[in-house]
C-alpha cells in the first residue's frame, strides 16, 4: 500500500481474524431486511461478520463483529473518521465541523455539551419530563374511543417536547420540529446529492438563529461581553442554547455557525431515536402479553426492559464512519475513503456477549444487557444517552402505571427508513 499510515485493523495484536464468506448475500435495502432486520443482521453477523455490499446506489463494507466495532471502531481511532459524515454517502454540508469531528477537537467539544447531560441536569429535567408524560397520559385517558396510535399520542410528543424544553423553545412548537427533524435526516440518508438538504436549513436556521439573538441580547441588555457559566441560569435561561453561549471549545466561543448545529444536532438526534425506543419497547412488551403482566407485577424491571429493547431493537441499527488513508481489513486491502458501515443490530445479537441473543428478555441483567451498543461506545458514546434513558424510564413507568390494560388492537407499520428502526403506527387499546 502507498500510504505509511495504512494499517490493518485487526490482527495486529495476534486477535483472531474473522473471515469473509463469498457465498453469503446481504441486502440492507432489501424489503425483506427493512421489514425485519433483526434476523437479517444477526444471520450476517454469524455467518459473514466483515462483507462487502455493492448495491446499485451505495458501496460499503459491513463489520458487525462486537469487539471489533467496541474496541477498534468506536476507539479512537485515526483510521475511521466522523468527519465525513454518518451516512453511505459523504455529508459535505457539516463535515469537520461540531459534532462531525474525531478528536481531539470532538472531545472538547462534547466536553462542553456534556454538562447538559450530568446527572444533576436529569434532576432538573425529570420535573419536567413527568409532567409531558402525566399530560400525555391524561389526553389518552380522556379519549372517548379509548384506542389510538401509540406513536402519535404518546411517543412522538414525549421526546419532542422535552427536546423543545431542553433548548429553550416553545413546546408548541414540537410538531414542527419533529417534521424539520424527520425531512432533514430523510435527506441525509436517502437523498445522493450530498447539498440537498441546503433548502430545508434555509428554512429552520432563521428560527435557531432567533433564539440564538435572543439570548446574545439578554447579554447585551445585563452588560455581558464574555459570558461564563456562571450566567447560565441567572442572566441566561437554563437551556442548551445558552450553554452554548456561555461554553468554550479549544479556549475560545462557539461561533454562530456551531451554535446553530447544536440546535440541529438536537433536532435530529433528541427525537426520532427515543420515539423508537418507546414504540419498540411497548410494541414487544405487548406483542406477548405475558411480559407486559410481568412487568405490571414487577414495575423494578422497567429498566432492565428498556436496556434489552435498545439492544434488540436498536432504534439505529448501523452507523457509518469513512477511512482516512487505505486500510487492510480481513485480507481486504480498502481504498482511501472507503465507507464502512457498523452493524448495531448484528452486533447486539453475538452470542459470546448476549446468551440466547435472538429472544427478548426483560429479566435480562442489567450488567450483561447495558453492554449493548446502541448508543455507541468511546469518543462517540451518544450525548443523549441519559436524557433518552430518562424519558423512556419515566413514559414507560407511567404507562404501567396509569393505562395497565393497554393492548395492542393491529400490526405495527415501521417508519420509513432502511437505517432507522421504530414503528411509525402501533395501534393499541385501553379500558
Amino acid at each position: 500500500m502507498t500510504d505509511s499510515r495504512a494499517r490493518e485493523t485487526n490482527g495486529e495484536t495476534g486477535e483472531r481474524r474473522l473471515m469473509t464468506k463469498a457465498d453469503h448475500v446481504f441486502d440492507p435495502l432489501d424489503p425483506a431486511t427493512i421489514a425485519n432486520p433483526g434476523p437479517a443482521y444477526s444471520e450476517l453477523a454469524a455467518k459473514c461478520p466483515f462483507y462487502h455490499y455493492q448495491g446499485k446506489d451505495y458501496q460499503f463494507y459491513i463489520t458487525s463483529d462486537y469487539k471489533e466495532i467496541r474496541d477498534t471502531i468506536l476507539s479512537d481511532n485515526p483510521v475511521w473518521s466522523f468527519k465525513w459524515g454518518d451516512a453511505p454517502m459523504d455529508w459535505e454540508s457539516f463535515s469537520d465541523f461540531g459534532i462531525l469531528t474525531d478528536p481531539p477537537f470532538h472531545l472538547d467539544y462534547i466536553a462542553a455539551l456534556r454538562k447538559g447531560m450530568t446527572p444533576s441536569r436529569m434532576r432538573y429535567y425529570q420535573p419536567e419530563v413527568e409532567k409531558i408524560a402525566e399530560d400525555l397520559v391524561s389526553a389518552m385517558e380522556k379519549r372517548e374511543d379509548r384506542q389510538g396510535n401509540f406513536h402519535d399520542l404518546f411517543a412522538l410528543p414525549l421526546p419532542a417536547r422535552t427536546m423543545c424544553f431542553m433548548l429553550g423553545a416553545d413546546q408548541g412548537l414540537y410538531a414542527d420540529y419533529k417534521r424539520w427533524a424527520d425531512e432533514l435526516q430523510s435527506l441525509l440518508f436517502n437523498d445522493k446529492d450530498p447539498n440537498a438538504e441546503q433548502t430545508l436549513i434555509s428554512e429552520i436556521q432563521p428560527h435557531f438563529m432567533g433564539l440564538i439573538e435572543e439570548r446574545k441580547q439578554m447579554l447585551r441588555d445585563a452588560g455581558i461581553d464574555e459570558p461564563t457559566h456562571e450566567h447560565w441560569g441567572t442572566v441566561l435561561p437554563f437551556d442548551y442554547i445558552s450553554l452554548g453561549l456561555v461554553s468554550r471549545v479549544e479556549g475560545r466561543r462557539f461561533n454562530d455557525m456551531e451554535l446553530f448545529q447544536i440546535c440541529t444536532a438536537f433536532l435530529t438526534g433528541g427525537q426520532e431515536t427515543t420515539t423508537s425506543l418507546l414504540t419498540n419497547v411497548v410494541w414487544r412488551l405487548l406483542e406477548e402479553p405475558e411480559r407486559w403482566e410481568r412487568l405490571k407485577a414487577d414495575p423494578g424491571l422497567v429498566e432492565n426492559a428498556i436496556e434489552e429493547s435498545l439492544r434488540f431493537d436498536p432504534p439505529i441499527n448501523s452507523h457509518f464512519r469513512t477511512s482516512l488513508c487505505p486500510v487492510t481489513m480481513h485480507g481486504a486491502e480498502l481504498p482511501e475513503r472507503s465507507k464502512l458501515m457498523f452493524s448495531m443490530m448484528g452486533a447486539n445479537r453475538d452470542p459470546a456477549i448476549f446468551p440466547d441473543p435472538d429472544s427478548f428478555r426483560i429479566d435480562r441483567p442489567l450488567n450483561q444487557v447495558k453492554r449493548h451498543l446502541s448508543f455507541g461506545y468511546g469518543v462517540h458514546f451518544c450525548l443523549g444517552a441519559p436524557i433518552a434513558r430518562l424519558e423512556a424510564q419515566i413514559g414507560l413507568r407511567k404507562l404501567v402505571e396509569r393505562l395497565p390494560n393497554l393492548r395492542l388492537t393491529g400490526d405495527p407499520r415501521r417508519i420509513n427508513s432502511w437505517i432507522y428502526w421504530g414503528q411509525r403506527e402501533l395501534p393499541v387499546a385501553w379500558d
